[in-house]
């Protein structure tokens, strides 16, 4: 019996289904043995900054019966520069999840996300072979987000504890009152301790972290990036009544000294701003009460006070910045009063920050390395690099060649044969350059393979970490392939113009372990500038105190052996310091002219390079002289050993510039004192008639305005904390100026009135006005003396005024006295 064609065609279509699937299984390839199943995924913060280092996951899988050895590896280009890479091991049969740190490129704000192009290579057999995933191309791409709200704050998530509806997290609506006071966006990024790698450069793209609970010390691995990150110009905003004391002794060491009292609560609460002479003292009443930290600190800004009790204070760390808040964050905070319009970023949270809280500086830490790599440059260029033939033996050879030259004319005209000078001329060119060819060569393969280094070493605070920055420089004749890494953390990257455009790898075999792959240096010298920290073995501290010598100091522990020490002072000359036995002394005397950073009359070649460095770092065209904000020992040694990796056949050379801060302590009651100039820091203030003060000087550069006009200029001059009270005997007052045909009067204010102290003609040059008894000017309520300069106007003989320039140069006051017995001012 026939079947119904529609049942013949079903049939048909199974059959030749069946037959094609079979096919297809037998021509399917098979899952790989080694493969991946993520490849530069968002990992660590899972936000990404642009130009700063963050990390992207990795998930391999090894299901061979043998160990292996792979490669990973991302970019953000399909034909990239440069690549990040991670070696990874995986035994038989087994996933491993891991990451790779890598740097984004500067990205444009208008883009959201990158591209992360990933490879899986192995290279056991000596030839790379790319591992791809089933179904997928050679290059696996993925999407990470980038983060454009800078600056960017983060706080650690506690997966711990359990919110119930409705309750509110005061301490996270206080950072976001703040954030969103200052105009910027609400968004923070939580930091899960879970999924940290314990990378310094985990931590790069974040500007601000807030400690408000205690799991940042849950893990010890991270309290050392945590640390790092800090001391390379984080900011901390640490709320001390949810944060355990003890934790915060783990973070910052010797550089929180705080002691702790008790832990009260407070139904009323009295907050007192210690930075404003017209502190609103308010008091509010709390239904529920409050929690307080009553704490003592040391050697730290107090800004807030309760009821005498430090409320908000703050300490420098490295280039760093930690606040602490020991006040419930309730009292920091307050609701809206009034309606907010639709644009007004405020919106964004329920509260506003109080008057207090509005008061803190926050969010404001800016503080990049005391230089920049570029200072050392023309350091090591002399110190390293290609070596020309002498000028003896090149003069030699090109008078020998011009000799040759004239006797071939001559003979030549003699025997009127001239055209035969074509020929002789090019082939006497010749014979001179190959020996000039020869020297050029000999004098280069003559300077061996060498690493140069220039370091500038900033201690921390706490004096217990050490922050490198600085310049390498490589040279090598032969231009080889280098092998170049790191073997205890740190971060180099080799100058694009001198590689060529070819593409080179950074791989990482270890948490602080590195290396470059396929460097091909085009040029025989290239640099690279680097960063690096790490914990010191013994504190390097420095403290002195002021005597009749000046300033007198001492190293607290183990000395450290430099030269040409300078002290630098904000917006001060420097201030060079001389050995004595076991102190370094600092007088009136050592204070070094404007544009001097070295001590020696007569500089060596080595000073005149170190001078050079100085006058990049500290002159007044350098942006990194407004970030010495407080006194630092500058002194050069040798250099530290960092355990980058180069050449073992390459000869090192190279120096470093310690910055230590200085700690300066109180004089002893009745001892005399004679106070250095660049101690006395110098403020414009405003006029005795109230008017406004004069912008002729910039005390954050130390510099003064040239100016045409007459002119009177106020200044304070702050005597140092640790001499109050203090009983002036003299002062000596400094002046370089230049001022032809106008006249300056130095005055003073006593009992309401103006008295002048001295009246100068012509002032030219240096000038030194010394000051005692009568004519000492009077000092002021926290220590200061205030002396005016009015600079006359000058007229021709018609009576017209003239526009002449005239500049100061340096204003400068050293004083004289003995430390009183008591705290009087």
């Amino acid at each position: 019996m026939g079947h119904h064609p529609l049942f013949n065609l079903v049939v048909h279509s199974l059959l030749v289904g069946i037959v094609m699937g079979t096919h297809g299984l037998q021509g399917a390839e098979p899952v790989a043995p080694v493969r991946f199943r993520q490849l530069g995924v968002p990992a660590g913060l899972y936000q990404y900054v642009s130009g700063a280092w963050g990390v992207v996951g990795v998930e391999i899988v090894n299901a061979e019966d043998q160990p292996v050895d792979v490669l990973a590896a991302c970019a953000f280009s399909p034909d990239p520069d440069i690549q990040f890479a991670r070696r990874v091991g995986l035994p038989p049969r087994t996933k491993r999840r891991t990451w790779i740190p890598v740097q984004l490129p500067k990205i444009s704000p208008d883009r959201e996300s990158i591209p992360c192009f990933g490879l899986l290579i192995d290279d056991r057999s000596g030839r790379e072979v790319v591992l791809r995933r089933e179904q997928e191309g050679v290059q696996h791409t993925g999407l990470l987000r980038v983060n454009h709200d800078r600056p960017l704050s983060g706080f650690f998530s506690d997966e711990t504890k359990q919110v119930r509806w409705g309750e509110v997290d005061y301490a996270y609506e206080a950072a976001i009152a703040y954030r969103t006071s200052r105009g910027f966006q609400r968004r923070m990024v939580p930091i899960q301790v879970r999924d940290l790698p314990p990378l310094p450069e985990l931590l790069d793209g974040l500007d601000q972290i807030v400690l408000w609970n205690d799991r940042f010390a849950s893990d010890v691995a991270i309290l050392g990036p945590l640390r790092k990150w800090l001391h390379n110009g984080g900011e901390l905003w640490v709320m001390l009544d949810r944060v355990e004391l003890v934790n915060v002794e783990k973070l910052l060491g010797q550089a929180f000294t705080c002691q702790l009292v008790d832990r009260v609560e407070l139904h009323e609460v009295t907050i007192r701003d210690e930075q404003s002479d017209h502190s609103a003292t308010s008091t509010v009443a709390y239904e529920q009460p409050v929690n307080f930290v009553r704490v003592l600190v040391d050697d730290m800004h107090v800004t807030h006070t309760v009821d005498g009790w430090p409320a908000a204070f703050e300490c420098s760390v490295g280039r760093g910045r930690a606040l602490f808040t020991a006040l419930d964050a309730r009292a920091w905070i307050e609701e809206p009063r009034m309606a907010r319009p639709y644009w007004d970023t405020t919106r964004m949270s329920d509260y506003w920050p109080n008057e207090h809280l509005d008061s803190l500086t926050l969010l404001q830490n800016d503080r990049p390395p005391l230089g920049q790599p570029s200072m050392f440059r023309d350091y090591l260029f002399e110190r390293i690099g290609y070596r020309i033939a002498s000028r003896s033996s090149v003069t030699t050879l090109l008078g020998l060649f011009c000799g040759a030259l004239l006797l071939a004319g001559v003979g030549l005209a003699w025997r009127r044969r001239l055209e035969h000078f074509a020929w002789i001329a090019p082939l006497l060119a010749v014979a001179a350059t190959i020996p000039l060819a020869a020297l050029g060569l000999q004098a280069q393969r003559a300077v061996p393979a060498t690493v140069g280094q220039a370091q500038l070493l900033e201690v921390s605070d706490g004096a217990d970490q050490v922050l490198a920055s600085g310049l390498l420089a490589f040279y090598d004749p032969a231009m080889t392939q280098p092998v170049c890494g790191a073997l205890r953390g740190g971060v180099f990257q080799p100058e694009e113009n001198a590689m060529g455009g070819t593409m080179r790898r950074m791989v990482w075999s270890d948490l602080d372990r590195w290396h470059w792959d396929n460097l091909r240096p085009t040029a025989g010298l290239w640099t690279a500038d680097f960063q690096w920290s790490d914990d010191l073995n013994q504190r390097l501290a420095v403290q002195g105190t002021f005597s009749e010598q000046g300033f007198v100091a001492r190293w607290v522990d183990q000395p450290l052996p430099l030269t040409d020490i300078v002290i630098a002072l904000p917006g001060q000359p420097c201030l060079a310091m001389r050995e004595d036995r076991t102190e370094l002394v600092a007088g009136p005397g050592d204070v070094l002219p404007p544009g001097r950073y070295v001590g020696s009359g007569w500089l060596s070649d080595e000073q005149r390079r170190r001078q050079v460095a100085l006058a990049k770092m500290l002159g007044p065209s350098s942006a990194s002289r407004q970030h010495v904000q407080r006194p630092l020992l500058l002194g050069w040694g040798d250099p530290l050993e960092l355990d980058f990796q180069f050449p073992a056949s390459a000869q090192p050379v190279g120096t470093a510039l310690w910055a230590i801060p200085l700690k300066i302590q109180p004089a002893r009651p009745g001892t005399s004192v004679v106070i250095p100039s660049p101690f006395v820091e110098l403020r414009v203030t405003s006029m005795v008639d109230g008017q406004g003060a004069s912008p002729l000087y910039d005390h954050r550069r130390g510099q003064w305005i040239a100016s045409k006009s007459a002119s009177e200029v106020w200044l304070h001059f702050q005597v140092p904390a640790a001499v109050l009270p203090l009983d002036v005997d003299r002062v000596r007052l400094t002046l370089q100026m230049t001022a032809p045909g106008r006249t300056i009067e130095i005055r003073c204010m006593r009992d309401q009135q103006i008295q002048q102290l001295a009246r100068i003609q012509n002032p030219i040059g240096v000038i030194a006005v010394p000051l005692s008894g009568d004519s000492l000017p009077p000092m002021e309520t926290q220590g200061r003396l205030t002396i005016g300069l009015v600079i006359s106007g000058i007229q021709d003989q018609t009576g017209t005024v003239a526009e002449q320039l005239w500049e100061i140069e340096r204003v400068q006051l050293e004083i004289a006295g003995k430390v009183g017995s008591g705290l009087d001012l």
